[in-house]
């Protein structure tokens, strides 16, 4: 487990990157398999890879990055308590009309 948050989302980084290798050599392979191995065809799964690695790259450094700036945490906090409170004042209110319809579902005093 890494001791940081750099550290953390690094490795993130690291195990996607190395997912993404182990796809495209597979995505090689299969290609092969069924024929698809002209130069262009390789040329073209080379970018691809490429293109999804920068992408996936992007992603995670610009997360890790916001999750360290210290406005930006304090944004998601924010984010979260107001997602908090409405779940919180919808269940409420769901409750209450249920209590409404249906009326109390508490113990009964009744005895046999």
């Amino acid at each position: 487990m890494a001791g940081n948050t750099k550290d953390a989302w690094d490795e993130v980084g690291d195990r996607f990157a190395e997912w993404s290798r182990m796809l495209a050599e597979r995505y090689k392979l299969r290609g092969e398999q069924l024929g698809a191995n002209s130069l262009e065809d390789r040329r073209k799964l080379e970018e691809a890879v490429q293109g999804v690695t920068r992408q996936l790259d992007q992603a995670f450094t610009a997360l890790g990055e916001t999750l360290r700036d210290p406005e930006a945490k304090k944004s998601l906090g924010n984010a979260a308590r107001a997602f908090g409170d409405a779940m919180s004042t919808t269940l409420s209110e769901a409750g209450d009309q249920i209590r409404s319809r249906f009326g109390s579902s508490g113990p009964s005093d009744k005895t046999d």
